[in-house]
């Protein structure tokens, strides 16, 4: 007869739970399970579990209905007309295994529906047989019994194991408090009183004072001997990757029943018979499992319809303090079981490993650039339940193979790691594309979970590429920089169309920092952002991007402000990067109310990989503070070069009431990870780009004459598309490249007059090999400015030019500075020398001296000759003296001398 009871997880509950060793590790376990580059998922060969997983006993049993059960009221007299106020029913219990039909009067329901009731009690007796044993680990004896129910004041409930009228062999109190919907399950140990004949007495008394609404139910009384747990022999898994389930094939060896034994009776002799109605075997499994099948020999034993399991008692996972599930199996009526049949067991688990996701900046991402850093997720959930962590601790490997279907090894953590439920592991994507571009294009990466228990197996791909330059050109001048290219995937040279980006001008190599603004005026309410300038509109990885801000109030009115910085990329795309925060009062940095007036900020942004940080200053307190924004749909990589900027909303706040909302977007900065171009000064940007059909792209001309007076000009772009795939310049190539610096002198200028009309002369030659320069040449004058003029004067590339300017000298003597300069020239002055400026002109300095030294002469020749005047009126002595000498041919004037 078969039969299904949950006496028998009373039993099994109670006793063999107890003695099944737990959940335990298997040695093994931690074998290195392959994969396949060609199919992505686990090898050929089913990984061995552990063999602690399924555990089985046997059980012999007996159940006892009402035939072998008697009642008895104590005193016999208690009134007839009393007991109809203490009805005693029989109950149906337990079903039976092969119809699944109700075996009847398996166990009774006792009430007390009257209050002080005459005293008295009710007994109920069963008469049982302790039969010997023979079951594989069987080593005692029990009788089981569960009992539930309310007892109120004035009564009680007890039993007691007896053998004959000798003292009972145990007894107790059933707990006033015992649960309607949780039974008290109880097992006797009789093994001392095997082939005894035991008396089991239940009793129910109440003393005249008690409250009506007594009730007790007893049921599933069970005389059975159960054995110790023994491990299977054999325990695969092996994952199904269609269904994505795994499939468990446990095999229990050597299964064999004898129920036919000898039993000495007492009194009585030794009789040789069937002395149990049921044999059990009890499987137990982890919880979390689910049996699909169970087979002896070839033959199907569960499930087969109408039977029914004698047992199937559920440990799902969350079940509290349960870890296991048991299946129980009456073989009694079963084929005759033969020595060493074997039993096997087909359960399925889910893919523990589940999702498996890739993560870009934290943000799931199935594109990534060379030199990403890729973030594997991985979500385990073992399905074990409620065992120790060494038990679901397994293995978990983490495969990438490349577009070749070759197995990568990346830098990262190194596997196999020990884990229960994943995480998130980091691996640095190669820093290129390879030879011939082979490691660009679609990657997969494998994770497979083993412990002794649970299988997990996933696989997802994922796209590496990165954009490339077919072609890049670049022109024009000051008045009109062009640049026009054409973008193409590095994997599969397909033209990049619908890529946005944006073309910089820097001087590349120039440490000083030119900042970029924009600007914005009030809307007439509220607060405005006035300005947003780039300090380093140009930085690499490791530095920060520095911007400030200023937000104006216009009014006299005090107001806060709720400021939003959102992320952007090229053409106003917001995408989930933002922070808000409050400045004004209580805003961590010790400000004051916004009242009439500026007040300006700065933000110190850092790339992370775990996001975009910033550190914000308020530049009156100098205070800081640090705030980190969203994750967003599309992180900001730092290890992606790419161009963005924050567009700045603040909302006028007084109290809770919103006065404004006004906003402003900041210049575009240019983020290079790995170009050489970093410390640069920003010089230029255009307006956004979108490709075109064959990856095309032209900008608007960009007009600055900040390009001019660069030493080494470097146009550039940088692009991405809506994957998030950027565009890799070549470090040694980014674009475009020249000098726009001019070599400029000027003629000498000799000293000049007050007053004079001064010609200078400038001598310019273009360095540049591309751009265009026009300018306006000034002339300056220290201390009285410019003061001469040439407008549109245009040097090609590599020619020259001069340029001719008159002016005024000064009315005072003195040396002055003489420049030229031009406003669209940013190398600072052209040339400069020194004015010096004279009272007369220099040759009149000259023939002044010259004419005071003829004066002079003549002043002593006139003296000369008035003292010769008296040597003529001695003309006869003058001639006598003289005459010893000859007389001096030609004039007779006295010589001269030249005063020239």
């Amino acid at each position: 007869m078969l039969i299904r009871s949950s006496a028998i997880l009373v039993l099994i509950l109670t006793s063999v739970f107890i003695i099944t060793p737990p959940l335990s590790s298997f040695g093994s376990v931690h074998q290195s399970v392959q994969t396949n580059a060609n199919t992505a998922s686990v090898s050929a060969g089913d990984p061995k579990a552990s063999p602690t997983a399924f555990n089985y006993s046997y059980s012999q049993a007996n159940l006892y209905t009402n035939a072998s059960a008697s009642t008895n009221f104590v005193p016999s007299s208690f009134p007839l007309s009393n007991r109809t106020y203490t009805p005693l029913v029989w109950l149906s219990t337990v079903n039976r295994t092969s119809n699944n039909i109700p075996i009847p009067a398996t166990g009774f329901r006792f009430n007390v529906t009257h209050a002080n009731l005459v005293a008295a009690k009710l007994e109920v007796n069963w008469t049982l047989i302790i039969p010997q044993f023979n079951c594989r680990g069987c080593n005692g004896v029990s009788v089981n019994f569960n009992f539930f129910g309310s007892l109120t004041k004035g009564t009680n409930a007890t039993y007691a194991l007896l053998n004959s009228t000798n003292p009972p062999i145990t007894s107790g109190t059933f707990s006033p408090t015992a649960s309607l919907s949780c039974p008290e399950n109880f097992c006797l140990n009789a093994t001392a009183y095997i082939g005894f004949r035991l008396t089991l007495m239940f009793t129910f008394g109440w003393n005249g004072t008690n409250v009506s609404g007594m009730h007790a139910d007893v049921g599933e009384i069970v005389v059975a001997s159960i054995g110790s747990a023994q491990t299977s022999s054999n325990n695969t898994m092996q994952l199904d990757n269609v269904s994505n389930q795994v499939t468990h094939t446990t095999t229990l060896s050597n299964i064999v029943y004898n129920d036919t034994l000898r039993t000495i009776l007492h009194p009585g002799g030794s009789t040789l018979q069937k002395w149990w109605n049921m044999s059990i075997i009890n499987i137990f499994y982890p919880g979390g499992y689910n049996i699909v099948g169970i087979t002896i020999n070839s033959t199907l034993l569960y499930p087969v319809s109408p039977s029914v399991p004698l047992e199937n008692d559920h440990c799902y996972v969350g079940s509290v303090n349960c870890s296991q599930s048991l299946i129980s199996l009456n073989v009694t009526d079963f084929v005759p079981v033969s020595r060493n049949s074997t039993i096997t067991i087909t359960s399925h688990t889910p893919n523990s490993v589940s999702p498996l996701t890739a993560l870009s900046g934290g943000a799931p991402s199935q594109y990534f650039t060379p030199g990403d850093l890729i973030g594997v997720k991985i979500v385990n959930n073992p399905s074990i339940s409620n065992a120790s962590t060494t038990l679901k601790t397994g293995q978990l490997n983490i495969t990438f193979i490349d577009p070749t279907r070759t197995r990568q090894v990346l830098a990262g953590p190194t596997t196999p790691l020990q884990t229960i439920s994943g995480g998130t592991f980091l691996y640095t994507m190669p820093p290129d594309c390879g030879v011939s571009n082979r490691l660009c294009g679609s990657w997969t990466v494998i994770t497979t979970f083993l412990s002794g228990f649970d299988l997990g197996n996933r696989s997802i791909s994922f796209n590496l590429d990165q954009i490339q330059i077919s072609s890049f050109s670049s022109g024009g001048s000051n008045n009109g920089l062009t640049a026009q290219g054409t973008l193409a995937y590095v994997s599969s040279s397909l033209p990049a169309n619908a890529t946005s980006g944006i073309v910089f001008a820097i001087d590349a190599g120039t440490p000083a920092n030119t900042p970029v603004s924009t600007t914005n005026s009030s809307t007439g309410a509220g607060l405005y952002v006035s300005n947003a300038t780039l300090v380093n509109g140009v930085f690499a990885l490791g530095q920060q991007l520095i911007m400030t801000f200023t937000l104006t109030n216009p009014t006299n009115s005090a107001y806060n402000a709720s400021v939003t910085l959102v992320h952007e990329w090229p053409g106003s795309q917001p995408h989930g990067v933002n922070v808000n925060f409050t400045l004004g009062i209580a805003d961590g940095l010790g400000d004051l109310p916004f009242t009439s007036g500026p007040q300006s900020y700065q933000a110190a942004i850092t790339l992370t990989t775990n996001g975009t940080q910033i550190v914000l200053t308020s530049l009156s307190t100098r205070n800081s503070k640090t705030i980190s924004m969203s994750v967003g749909s599309s992180p900001v990589s730092p290890t992606r070069q790419h161009t963005g900027l924050f567009k700045i909303i603040v909302v006028t706040k007084t109290g809770t009431s919103t006065i404004s909302t006004n906003t402003l977007e900041s210049p575009p900065y240019a983020y290079l990870f790995n170009l050489p171009l970093s410390p640069s000064r920003y010089l230029a940007y255009s307006t956004p780009f979108t490709t075109v059909s064959g990856g095309t792209f032209s900008i608007t001309p960009i007009q600055s004459d900040s390009i001019l007076g660069a030493k080494r000009l470097v146009v550039f772009a940088l692009a991405r598309d809506a994957n998030g795939i950027v565009l890799a310049n070549n470090p040694q190539n980014p674009g475009f490249s020249d000098s726009t610096v001019l070599i400029s002198s000027m003629d000498p200028l000799g000293q000049v007059v007050q007053g004079q009309t001064v010609t200078a002369t400038l001598h310019l030659k273009s360095n540049s090999s591309k751009i265009t320069g026009t300018l306006i040449i000034d002339l300056n004058l220290q201390g009285t400015g410019k003061v001469a003029e040439k407008s549109g004067v245009t040097l090609t590339p590599g020619s020259t030019q001069d340029v001719t300017l008159s002016f005024m000298a000064p009315s005072t003597h003195g040396q002055y500075a003489l420049s030229f300069s031009s406003p669209q020239y940013a190398g600072g002055p052209l040339t400069s020398q020194t004015l010096q400026v004279t009272i007369l002109q220099s040759n009149l300095q000259i023939l002044i001296p010259a004419a005071i030294g003829i004066v002079a002469a003549i002043i002593i020749l006139g003296i000369y000759l008035l003292r010769r005047q008296p040597e003529r009126e001695e003309p006869a002595e003058k001639t006598k003296s003289a005459a010893s000498k000859p007389k001096p041919t030609g004039s007779a004037n006295p010589p001269s001398k030249s005063l020239t």
